[in-house]
């Protein structure tokens, strides 16, 4: 068994474990992404019953679905996963000290115990060298197929959130503004209070006084009836009524 090739594919096994573990980012701002575009759309879509309706919540229900497989891979991908690698420095080198004395026990010399413990310990390091790669590998194994079926589930929620996007920019650009209802009340009554509260109120006319005489005029002479008033000011309001503005005007649909 080739221990250097061994000890390749051990270390790649381990730089894969924090390859898979950074690229999981990629699909988790991409759900975030979407996610909120979707919610957008869902939210300011000008719902009908109409064709162009159902086709939008059609697309926006796969992309939902799509995102939630996502997030389902994405926690697969990383979620309760053990590596196994090799124990450390301090361990091997006690074991290696206990072959050493072992082949030592079996009345070998001390040249010969060194020289059968390395052989042992290369078998031992070879075989846990190849657990770990194989326990590694397959984790690995797991761990990117899950992350590839979580991008997928992404690709698969924007390729329809486009058309959902398209369906909502049509709606958008064809749905009509509010109609505003302007109604005027009583146009005629409101223009004849103000027209009156301008002019001023009439009173009767009082009885003219008569003009003081001088003593060298004569008193003209006593009458028995009393001087005539004119005749008062008339007040009038106007009964031609004005037209209306109509302000019954169907609002447009959406």
């Amino acid at each position: 068994m080739d221990t250097e090739l061994i000890r390749k594919q051990y270390d790649f096994e381990l730089e894969q474990r924090n390859s898979l573990a950074s690229a999981v980012n990629i699909p988790i701002v991409a759900i975030t992404v979407v996610t909120a575009a979707a919610s957008a759309v869902l939210l300011d879509f000008g719902y009908s019953k109409q064709v162009k309706t159902y086709l939008f919540l059609g697309f926006l229900a796969i992309v939902l679905l799509a995102v939630s497989h996502s997030i389902y891979s994405v926690f697969r991908s990383f979620w309760n996963y053990e590596y196994k690698k090799l124990p450390g420095p301090f361990a091997l080198s006690d074991f290696m000290q206990q072959l050493t004395a072992w082949h030592a026990e079996q009345g070998k010399t001390d040249a010969d115990a060194h020289t059968d413990a390395e052989a042992d310990f290369d078998e031992y390091l070879n075989q846990r060298l190849a657990e770990a790669v194989e326990w590694n590998g397959q984790n690995n194994l797991v761990r990117g197929n899950y992350l590839h079926r979580a991008t997928a589930a992404i690709a698969v929620a924007v390729a329809c959130l486009i058309p959902g996007a398209l369906l909502y920019a049509y709606t958008k650009a064809i749905e009509t503004g509010p109609v505003h209802h302007v109604r005027i009340v009583n146009l005629d009554e409101v223009g004849g209070e103000a027209a009156m509260s301008k002019t001023p109120a009439s009173s009767p006319s009082a009885p003219s006084t008569a003009p003081a005489t001088s003593p060298d005029q004569a008193p003209p002479p006593a009458t028995t009836s009393p001087k005539p008033l004119g005749p008062p000011n008339t007040t009038f309001r106007s009964i031609t009524e004005l037209t209306k503005p109509s302000a019954d005007v169907d609002a447009g649909k959406k």
